[in-house]
């Protein structure tokens, strides 16, 4: 009978431990599948990037918005970042803005109705 329960304690453990392995790894990617959304959802992404001043190729955080024309992508992405910068108090660091693309609703569409 005790062998029974030891052996009970341990099966539910094991398996405590797969679904804790199993929430933690599909949680990473809700925020991929957000951005992917947002992509069949809006026609530009604005980038920009943090950078340190000390060295300038370290990227510290990439920040993306989307919106359906470029310039309201292009204002809003960089606000973001500044809005970052201001918020963490951080200095040493600049933002960068690296551009807008099309997003993968706009390179896969007939017609482009931006009015």
């Amino acid at each position: 009978m005790n062998g029974k329960r030891v052996l009970s304690k341990i099966m539910i453990k094991k398996i405590f431990y797969i679904i804790f392995f199993l929430a933690l790894t599909g949680c990473g990617y809700i925020n991929e599948s957000q951005v992917i959304d947002k992509e069949q959802k809006f026609f530009f992404k604005g980038q920009t990037n943090l950078y340190s001043k000390d060295n300038n190729r370290k990227i510290i955080k990439k920040f993306y918005e989307f919106s359906n024309t470029e310039n309201l992508a292009r204002i809003n992405v960089k606000k973001k970042c500044l809005e970052f910068e201001k918020v963490n108090n951080l200095k040493g660091t600049s933002c960068r803005y690296m551009g807008v693309k099309l997003t993968e609703r706009m390179l896969t569409s007939r017609e482009h109705p931006i009015d």
